[in-house]
């Protein structure tokens, strides 16, 4: 591995990835108050169990749970993929597990951001190849399994930044090369960044769209 894709290891090591905080606590809150407004007559112990039922299929239904990865944190694994989610999401199988993989230091346009959520998940195909390496950085809030995926020496992640298909995740520890290659993308208008309307970033179209 080049010393600039192990600094970048490094630095993801240690950095936080988006967490999409739990909704359970709000879901609970409305549920009570809309059985409470529309069933006056309902006690609490009533509108609580009721709602907790709509709560445990509404959790399982929109919030996914994935298989955790039982890797070492800072090895590195030999993976097969199955699926390219969208433009920073895979399934692979890695050491005979099959894992969601969430690219770490990258936010890509969900698929929700028309047309750029498919162009980028189109680029991801195109760089990431049907067997990688996965340098594993641990798990985030959905189980989901956070690394640097390579393509021998290729830092994937990076590519797709520097390509133009990716933001730099918006967090104080992704590595300033990955800052870098953004900042590039954007000069020399590469990928999506050659666009007259070029995408929101990730992080703010969903504040307000999910």
């Amino acid at each position: 591995t080049s010393v600039r894709a192990k600094n970048c290891a490094n630095a993801l090591t240690k950095t936080p990835m988006p967490k999409k905080a739990p909704r359970t606590a709000s879901l609970k809150r409305r549920l009570t108050a809309l059985f409470a407004i529309h069933n006056p007559h309902l006690d609490k112990y009533t509108i609580l169990l009721v709602s907790g039922i709509a709560l445990f299929a509404l959790s399982a239904s929109g919030e996914p749970h994935h298989a955790e990865f039982h890797g070492e944190k800072g090895q590195t694994y030999r993976c097969e993929l199955h699926k390219i989610s969208d433009g920073d999401t895979v399934v692979a199988t890695c050491d005979k597990q099959k894992i969601h993989i969430r690219l770490a230091g990258i936010d890509a346009p969900e698929m929700g951001q028309t047309p750029y959520g498919e162009q980028s998940r189109a680029a991801l195909a195109q760089r990431l190849p049907a067997r990688f390496d996965l340098h594993y950085l641990g798990q985030d809030y959905y189980h989901r399994s956070l690394g640097i995926l390579y393509d021998i020496t290729r830092d994937v992640n990076l590519a797709m930044i520097a390509d133009g298909y990716a933001f730099a995740y918006a967090g104080k520890d992704t590595p300033p090369a990955y800052r870098q290659a953004e900042k590039q993308a954007r000069q020399y208008r590469k990928g999506f960044w050659a666009a007259y309307k070029p995408p929101d970033n990730p992080k703010t179209w969903r504040r307000h769209h999910l």
